[in-house]
């Protein structure tokens, strides 16, 4: 085998070096985390190596390197299967694969790297691939996978000029997740909501009923500030009510006079519609709230945390729908985001070797047993992993949805400055800390907290 591992320790520059199925042609590996492949003395031939294996089949001698983060390398078993699936195509084209792992680091590593013009010839582009990477990615467009992949986030990873710009091994989609027995037991059907008007009624149900209609885990970085991504329905999804999009994107937008988006979750919180340990319960909590019968709604929740959802509550009968409209007629959205989705740069010596490993982990049985170990949903269409009950739940709820359903990327991805998830986080917090029915009375202050971070922030990154 002629992979290399290499571990980016965070907020550090040292590499360790957790195994090495090859080295470079002088007998050393490579040591000091700033060294690239393009430095490394075993790619000085790589570029004939490249064009000489389109003739013989095989990529013998050719080296590249792939940056991976927390989307593979957060699990064990998955980053056992990714690297597995390396070995195997080392073993079977003579290439030799060094997989660097940025985990947490892998933003900061990048950002790094373009600045310096020194991108890996593969990365995982961890939901940035067309907002961000753009330019130092490979046109994969013209690729044979690409009739194969979800609809839905191919719109997400597609430039305005139709440049795909990462393959997606895997897939978020968020909308909000319910517990489908207790909304049987209540008269409920969350497959024919049109607006947060029938959320609402829906809570007054369960509420009246003795059941907390909503769960939310306030102690995790992303609970709070995952909410908000409930945005999209509000002013940025095709039918929203506001329809200024362009002052999204310019910095011109006013949060402090447009303010609905926190109306409606002060509403919920002012209602005691919310668990009462907001603070303290974390998603594992939360994820066994919901299969209690003593719950009804995950307001915010991938499709992928129903199987999680059900390792801890093997009988519970779930269901998923997308965010609905603000008002009647209008759109609602399920949020669709980069999974495992690996970009080649547009600066490889070895774009070939680079284009035939992403041919390989997309092979349907390569990319299934990876779905199957990962438990993410597949970002192809032929891709049916075995525990797939989370991705049926899916697919009825977009067959329901019929024509009013639109597909966006994170709202905050798209539409807010870099630095904004803290800024989420504490503008959340703030509007749930206080007594039941006050919430109301800090959306004023909420709102140009808001306002004054998002100004700071867009005025920094465009500087």
């Amino acid at each position: 085998m002629k992979k290399k591992v290499l571990a980016i320790l965070l907020a550090s520059t040292m590499t360790l070096a957790l195994g090495a199925c090859g080295s470079s042609d002088d007998g050393t590996s490579s040591g000091d985390s700033g060294e690239t492949a393009s430095e490394d003395t075993s790619g000085e031939d790589t570029a004939d190596d490249s064009a000489s294996s389109e003739e013989g089949g095989s990529f013998e001698g050719a080296s590249i390197e792939i940056d991976i983060e927390d989307s593979i390398q957060g699990n064990k078993e998955t980053l056992d299967q990714f690297l597995k699936e390396i070995d195997a195509f080392c073993e079977e084209t003579g290439a030799e694969i060094e997989v660097v792992q940025n985990g947490g680091d892998q933003e900061n590593i990048l950002k790094t790297r373009m600045a310096s013009q020194d991108m890996p010839d593969m990365f995982v582009t961890h939901g940035w691939a067309a907002l961000r990477y753009n330019d130092f990615c490979e046109d994969l467009s013209g690729e044979e996978w690409i009739s194969r992949v979800d609809e839905s986030v191919l719109s997400v990873i597609t430039d305005a000029d139709g440049k795909v710009c990462t393959a997606p091994l895997t897939q978020w989609v968020y909308g909000m997740v319910f517990n489908k027995d207790v909304m049987d037991a209540n008269g409920i059907d969350p497959y024919a909501f049109k607006t947060w008007d029938d959320v609402f009624a829906a809570c007054e149900t369960l509420k009246a009923n003795g059941i907390t209609p909503c769960a939310v885990a306030g102690k995790n970085g992303g609970g709070l500030p995952g909410l908000m991504e409930a945005a999209n329905v509000f002013y940025s999804a095709d039918g929203a009510a506001y329809q200024n999009q362009e002052a999204l994107l310019d910095g011109t937008f006013d949060w402090t006079q447009n303010t609905q988006f926190w109306d409606t979750y002060a509403q919920i919180y002012d209602n005691g519609w919310f668990n009462e340990d907001i603070f303290t319960a974390d998603s594992t909590t939360v994820q066994k709230y919901m299969g209690t019968g003593e719950y009804g709604f995950m307001l915010w929740c991938g499709v992928s945390d129903m199987a999680t959802i059900k390792s801890y509550t093997p009988d519970a009968n779930l269901g998923i729908i997308p965010i609905p409209a603000v008002e009647e007629g209008g759109n609602a959205a399920y949020t669709v985001g980069e999974g495992t989705c690996i970009a080649i740069s547009n600066t490889s010596e070895n774009i070939e070797l680079c284009k035939a490993v992403l041919d390989y982990l997309l092979d349907k049985d390569n990319l299934t047993e990876y779905c199957n170990v990962n438990g993410g949903m597949p970002g192809l269409t032929d891709i049916t992993p075995e525990e797939s009950e989370s991705l049926t739940l899916y697919q009825n709820s977009v067959e329901s949805a019929g024509d009013n359903l639109v597909f966006t990327n994170f709202f905050d991805r798209e539409y807010l400055p870099s630095g904004m998830w803290n800024v989420m986080q504490e503008s959340m917090a703030t509007l749930f800390n206080g007594d039941v029915g006050t919430a109301k009375d800090r959306v004023p202050e909420v709102a140009q907290y808001f306002q004054d971070n998002y100004e700071t922030l867009y005025e920094t990154n465009a500087g």
